[in-house]
């Protein structure tokens, strides 16, 4: 399956001065190659959007491309991070071997296979969280070729990563291919003899992004609604897991300028992440990560525009927790120090919350002490901008 990108040719080179080839741009490097000259039977096709293929990647050797663009934008997206392992799985293998070595032989590409899935998935989530829906693309359509080759061309398994390609179309504002994706999810859905409520909280989830996108608001939080509903089905209602649902279903409140439910949806979002970063009972990937740190962003800067100083200080408290949890200690430190600093103006020294904020202020500063990671000095960039529209 292919998605169309718009793509940006870069200005010309000539009579310019090129820098050194950093390592990425030589990983870059590609070989021309021409249509007209595969051999009979063979048509090797763009990574990105299935067109005949003109260039090829000169260091695996296995990935085609359109033109320089769509290498680009596949890199970024992925590529950087499987190129190495795709040739073991792309080469046809000469000799077969005896049965027990062919047995042997694909175990282990189902291995690796599933290994790809798994990190192209974690890509593209992460992609997603980070507002880069171009770049989420290629990783996505990584993840629905390696599902396809695990699980087979019909099975429930394709879901996540229709659903992937689905919110990476909703972000580009390609509602067609949205609505295909999504369509091509909710029937294998349907067909499915079970499906993992997770999955069916996705669903929902994806529709509800597609719906607010468009306009439809009601039919968003309708949808919204059957995301918390299926995500809590597993977890419970106060489980990190529902707070993505929370978090979207805020969006669409504000949208519809609804503040005192939007300030509800976030409270209560911060409630749940408190206590589980405290106890760190819960393991967060690199997606999981990308998407909590949205998620506070976001909420920052709503209290910032419509709660207390304290209120907003108390969302920099989480987050350097949320920093702390995976060892981003420096970060940690900054947002805790901020948050200390406000409850201190605001509250005076012997507040309760002023004291639980220098706990874990201390906390961070003993474990950059037992890490051997002294902080250099100097500072993060501020909490980034809020993708949430203004009310309208």
């Amino acid at each position: 399956m292919a998605v169309m990108l718009r793509t940006q040719h870069a200005p010309s080179a000539r009579n310019k001065i090129e820098p050194p080839i950093s390592r990425q741009h030589r990983a870059m490097q590609a070989t021309a190659i021409n249509p007209l000259a595969n051999p009979k039977g063979v048509r090797l096709d763009c990574e990105l959007c299935g067109k005949p293929a003109y260039i090829q990647c000169k260091d695996c050797r296995v990935t085609f491309y359109c033109d320089k663009d769509h290498q680009i934008t596949d890199f970024r997206g992925i590529h950087e991070k499987i190129c190495s392992l795709l040739i073991s799985l792309r080469t046809p293998v000469a000799v077969l071997g005896s049965e027990e070595e062919r047995i042997h032989r694909e175990k282990q590409t189902r291995h690796r296979q599933i290994q790809l899935l798994e990190l192209s998935k974690t890509e593209a989530h992460k992609k997603l969280f980070e507002g880069k829906y171009d770049l989420a693309i290629p990783a996505a359509l990584q993840a629905l070729r390696f599902s396809m080759d695990v699980h087979g061309q019909n099975s429930i398994e394709l879901v996540p990563s229709y659903l992937l390609l689905g919110e990476a179309s909703i972000g580009l504002k390609q509602y067609r291919q949205a609505e295909d994706y999504l369509s091509l999810a909710k029937w294998a859905v349907l067909k499915a003899e079970s499906c993992a409520n997770k999955v069916r909280s996705q669903l929902h989830r994806n529709f509800g992004l597609l719906y607010a996108s468009q306009g439809n608001y009601d039919e968003a939080l309708s949808q919204l609604a059957h995301d918390i509903y299926f995500s809590s089905l597993d977890n419970g209602p106060n489980h990190i897991s529902v707070t993505g649902g929370y978090f979207q279903l805020g969006n669409v409140f504000h949208k519809q300028g609804r503040i005192d439910h939007v300030t509800s949806v976030f409270d209560q979002i911060i409630s749940i992440w408190k206590p589980a970063l405290k106890s760190r009972e819960e393991t967060l990937d690199e997606a999981q990560q990308a998407e909590a740190e949205q998620i506070f962003s976001t909420i920052y800067v709503f209290r910032t525009n419509y709660a207390t100083p304290t209120a907003a200080a108390e969302v920099n408290l989480v987050l350097g927790q949320l920093h702390s949890s995976y060892g981003r200690f420096e970060k940690a430190k900054e947002f805790a120090a901020k948050a200390l600093e406000v409850y201190e103006a605001a509250l005076g020294r012997e507040h309760s919350l002023t004291i639980e904020a220098r706990t874990i202020f201390k906390q961070i500063v003993a474990e950059i002490a037992q890490s051997g990671r002294a902080p250099t000095g100097r500072r993060s960039s501020t909490i980034a901008s809020s993708q949430m529209l203004p009310p309208q």
